[in-house]
């Protein structure tokens, strides 16, 4: 976590005349996989990580694939939509991907959603503001599921937040997405990396998603020092809950958990 940071300084010293490609809203999702479930099940399976681009390549694809054919809905931060890890999620059988780019470095960047079933609707939100220097947006991909035996649909919210930014960006960013999941009657996941490395900003995000009845849960195993990726919830029951720090694939832990509708 170290080196990126340090790595992050770097740019913003050096990098005074770089842009990256931001996609027009047109461009931004990408549907591919094919899932033939037309309900999530009633007892679900969650699973929940920040791949750092894939960046360690064939030791990524061995933890992906452990945990994606165990899980129902998957939430990838940091996600490639490049031929390396576009391959390795259509080995996954079953699964639907829908990805929303954040901006495109040679490959488009963002956030990917993984699912049993096919989402009924999705939804992106960029970030109001941006990460400096580079002028990169971060991006939030919303998706409502169908559940069996239920006539509420689930609405899943993946999000990748605004880092090397002041705090009250980050907020605005969490907050435009809980405005818009305030609408919805059903039960929410709201989860993935919110960047959440000082106090003044987990207390805003506990605030901000407190108020919409969402609760952050707790994880088995949780030695971080730092806390960054979080899963909140609401109308669901928690099962079980764990951080998987034994994985050394990304610099984030993946996170699982096993819930049922309420």
């Amino acid at each position: 976590m170290m080196q990126r940071w340090a790595l992050a300084l770097t740019m913003v010293m050096g990098a005074s005349a770089f842009a990256y490609e931001i996609p027009q809203d047109s461009d931004v999702m990408t549907r591919f996989g094919v899932c033939q479930a037309e309900f999530l099940p009633a007892n679900f399976s969650l699973f929940v990580w920040n791949i750092k681009k894939a960046e360690a390549k064939a030791r990524w694809a061995r933890d992906f694939e452990h945990f994606v054919p165990k899980s129902d809905v998957v939430l990838i931060q940091e996600a490639m939509l490049d031929p390396f890890v576009t391959s390795i999620a259509l080995r996954q059988k079953n699964f639907c991907w829908d990805f929303a780019t954040s901006f495109i470095d040679e490959s488009p960047t963002g956030v990917m959603n993984g699912s049993l079933t096919g989402a009924l609707k999705t939804y992106f939100f960029r970030s109001p503001g941006r990460e400096p220097v580079v002028r990169t947006p971060k991006m939030t991909l919303v998706a409502e599921f169908a559940v069996a035996n239920s006539r509420e649909t689930l609405m899943v919210a993946n999000i990748h937040a605004l880092n090397f930014v002041q705090d009250k960006n980050n907020r605005a960013q969490i907050q435009a997405v809980a405005d818009f999941l305030r609408k919805h009657q059903g039960p929410i996941i709201f989860a993935g990396d919110f960047n959440s490395w000082n106090g003044n900003r987990l207390n805003a995000l506990e605030a901000i998603l407190g108020s919409l009845g969402l609760k952050k849960i707790l994880l088995d195993n949780d030695d971080r020092g730092m806390k960054l990726d979080h899963v909140f919830v609401r109308g669901l029951l928690l099962h079980s809950s764990k951080l998987h720090s034994d994985i050394k694939s990304s610099d984030h832990a993946p996170i699982t958990a096993d819930f049922r509708l309420q």
